[in-house]
């Protein structure tokens, strides 16, 4: 597929922000695309710069002390240098956001249905009357009962389930052609993470958009997904199709991750293994890999040199690293 036919195709993406402290690379020259009606999983510890990276495709970076250099282009709209007038034509109808706090995201104050319906009014012009209408069934479409109840009610009324469906409904108002789904399980138990997982499944389906799910948690993503792509410290380390990167993944960080999760196998009260050190400082990041302060299979070139991505055996499969793990060692999805 040609790069005109695709959705989102992301070049050498850059986010930069000037602090106190100097200037912290948060994504550094990031590059991928991503098919219609496709869902990928973009994953990575906390502060990996993953949340950065799909504010950044939307296009939600702050005005000040922020450089953002490269290019993202959705459904071919470069965001990348568009002022907030031209990025207000796409966000709703050609891309959304579900993020990651709902009780944040929504406004106290307001009746979950208003805030439905400003998207409508706003970027569809619908009347009063209409609004209402289309965010009476977009409640009902994202499973909440008694949608017509629910319209009027105030977000400390529902549940943290709850107000998840409500700004997946605020999200799909306009019909996206992308949805951004980051860390969209958050504060949610186990039950309710697999009913909301299960929704975007059927919405995608349902209204033929693409997905992008933006975790920590492998598990997410190990049956949900198509692709995957794995970042550190700001950058791609490695990038795939999903059972590609479980079960034959090369680079050691990956391993870390899945190793991490929590397996049913384990017996009862098994310590969870962690990753050894902490994350890099992005402020004095070394001109090596990232990752080698941390590493088992680190050498004298991983301290001294940066690896970039290179290919893998299999088709649509890279890596960056000196010291690949064997690919008869991967490890079973959690």
């Amino acid at each position: 597929m040609s790069e005109s036919e695709k959705l989102l195709v992301v070049k050498d993406l850059a986010t930069t922000f000037a602090t106190a402290g100097g200037l912290v690379p948060a994504v550094g020259g990031v590059s991928f695309d991503l098919e219609r009606n496709e869902t990928l999983g973009i994953v990575g510890e906390s502060g990996s710069g993953k949340t950065v990276l799909s504010r950044t495709i939307m296009g939600l970076q702050p005005r000040a002390n922020v450089t953002v250099t490269g290019s993202a282009r959705v459904n071919g709209f470069e965001v990348v240098g568009a002022s907030e007038k031209e990025k207000r034509q796409i966000w709703g109808t050609e891309v959304a956001m579900v993020f990651q706090d709902p009780m944040t995201s929504l406004n106290p104050v307001m009746r979950i249905g208003k805030q439905i319906d400003e998207a409508l009014r706003v970027r569809m012009g619908m009347n009063r009357a209409a609004a209402r209408a289309r965010a009476i069934e977009l409640l009902e479409l994202v499973g909440i009962p008694s949608p017509a109840q629910r319209y009027d009610a105030y977000p400390g009324q529902l549940s943290g389930g709850m107000r998840q469906r409500v700004v997946i409904a605020t999200a799909l108002a306009c019909s996206p052609k992308l949805l951004m789904a980051d860390e969209p399980t958050t504060g949610l138990d186990v039950t309710i993470q697999a009913q909301i997982l299960n929704l975007l499944d059927e919405l995608k389906d349902r209204l033929k958009m693409s997905v992008i799910l933006v975790t920590h948690d492998l598990g997410v993503v190990a049956t949900r997904t198509s692709r995957i792509v794995v970042m550190y410290a700001g950058r791609i380390v490695e990038t795939g199709s999903t059972r590609e990167v479980f079960y034959h993944h090369r680079m050691p960080y990956t391993r870390a991750l899945l190793e991490s999760s929590p397996k049913v196998s384990n017996h009862p009260h098994t310590r969870l293994a962690t990753i050894p050190g902490r994350p890099p400082n992005l402020l004095k990041l070394a001109q090596g890999c990232s990752f080698a302060p941390r590493c088992a299979y680190a050498t004298d070139r991983c301290h001294q040199e940066r690896p970039e991505l290179q290919p893998a055996a299999e088709p649509g499969h890279s890596f960056a690293c000196w010291n690949p793990l064997p690919t008869t060692r991967g490890v079973a999805a959690p």
